[in-house]
């Protein structure tokens, strides 16, 4: 697939390298020659341009520049998958949203005709190149309303190395969010690093199956 990456910052740049392994990445800037300077030897161009090009389009710019990039791309993203990668956060890292609304909800309201899933969000950037800490696959959750879209996201994540999970409908990206933000305060308040993430654990039933026999 042809993925554009609106932004190229710590998450656009790790998330970019890990999807260039099988799909062609091109990034979008609001300044595609500073991005030059970080991503050299890349394909960069300007926002509207990246997104007109790509079959899905990921948006890994801060919550409060989202509203921003998706009108510089309106009419490009209808009908075309947008994943969202940020978490609601201002800048000084409070919390800007409630428990009745979520930056993917909110993403949505203004993305008109994309069809918006949440992932990647409680992965640091650095551990997005392989999807893993150490030896562990990261999990990544997933809420989307068209479940198409959703099944070629979580194929993404399983290429990256993540193990996806389906959450269900976008609303429940409400849920995802504060996951998000509970990984940046262990990382940064509580000095824990980025070399930590969270993995859903589950019984092997088919394996305790076969022992039983």
């Amino acid at each position: 697939m042809r993925i554009a990456i609106i932004g190229t910052g710590n998450v656009g740049r790790n998330l970019g390298a890990a999807l260039e392994k099988g799909n062609e990445v091109v990034y979008g800037s609001r300044d595609p020659k500073a991005a030059q300077d970080k991503l050299k030897g890349k394909n960069i161009t300007g926002i509207n341009e990246a997104a007109k090009s790509a079959d899905v389009i990921v948006l890994a710019v801060p919550y409060p520049a989202a509203k921003e990039a998706i009108e510089k791309m309106k009419e490009s993203i209808k009908g075309k998958i947008l994943i969202d990668v940020c978490n609601p956060l201002g800048s000084n890292f409070e919390w800007k949203k409630d428990s009745q609304d979520s930056a993917a909800e909110e993403i949505a309201r203004h993305a008109q005709g994309a069809k918006v899933v949440k992932a990647f969000n409680t992965i640091f950037a650095e551990n997005m190149r392989t999807g893993k800490v150490g030896e562990n696959k990261l999990t990544t959750f997933i809420a989307g309303d068209d479940d198409d879209a959703k099944d070629k996201v979580m194929g993404l994540a399983r290429d990256i190395g993540m193990e996806p999970v389906d959450v269900g409908a976008l609303k429940k990206a409400r849920y995802i969010e504060p996951a998000g933000l509970m990984m940046i305060e262990l990382g940064y308040a509580k000095n824990l690093g980025t070399s930590i993430g969270l993995k859903l654990v589950k019984e092997d039933k088919q394996q305790d199956a076969k022992h039983s026999e």
